[in-house]
């Protein structure tokens, strides 16, 4: 069951707060613009071999570049949460517009916390604020070997076909039924307040 959830206007510490089935639990909170650390953190967690199937190719080091197109986040077109346990970062989701109802969607799980259900905690979260921001259809490029990736798309209704190696999607989804533990509401609130704000700083 969901825990509890904070509401803070202009405080990086708002998060939700999610039991996971193994009894222990993590707290989900947005990305905010420039959390680069965040993003070393989770990514010096993952293996040579998730990376890889994260990146789809061999990715021993992050570019500059890539840092800061993945904290470029604004809270509508670009939308990130992290999962954190025991104040560190242990997984990232992503959405990217790439049209008008269409997103690109994206996630990872550190090495040491997968198969706990944080990735399902995360994809449902990003989900609900996508749908929230009028995102119909989700597309995705997975590594084959990449089965925890295959198994959510799936979940959410995203039809996967190979195309030269990797397996392409674009469809309509449908949020996580069952869900996982998360509020979805209390994570609707949280993205819309910092939405906000970020579109008053913009």
């Amino acid at each position: 069951m969901y825990i509890s959830s904070t509401r803070c206007s202009t405080r990086p510490a708002c998060h939700v707060r999610v039991r996971l089935a193994d009894g222990g639990a993590v707290i989900l909170r947005p990305l905010r613009g420039g959390e680069i650390h965040v993003l070393e953190t989770v990514f010096e967690g993952l293996s040579a071999q998730s990376r890889q199937q994260r990146f789809l190719v061999p990715t021993p080091r992050l570019s500059g570049s890539a840092r800061r197109a993945l904290a470029d986040v604004d809270g509508r077109d670009h939308v990130a949460w992290v999962a954190m346990t025991d104040g560190e970062p242990v997984g990232i989701c992503r959405y990217v517009r790439t049209g008008p109802e269409t997103a690109e969607i994206a996630f990872e799980v550190v090495d040491a916390h997968q198969g706990r259900g944080i990735g399902s905690a995360l994809v449902d979260a990003v989900t609900t604020v996508a749908r929230a921001n009028g995102i119909t259809r989700l597309e995705a490029t997975v590594d084959p070997g990449n089965r925890a990736s295959v198994t959510m798309l799936g979940r959410l209704g995203v039809r996967l076909a190979m195309d030269d190696g990797l397996l392409e999607g674009n469809s309509a989804f449908s949020l996580l039924d069952p869900p996982s533990p998360v509020d979805r509401g209390a994570v609707r609130s949280l993205a819309a307040e910092l939405a906000a704000e970020l579109a008053t700083v913009g």
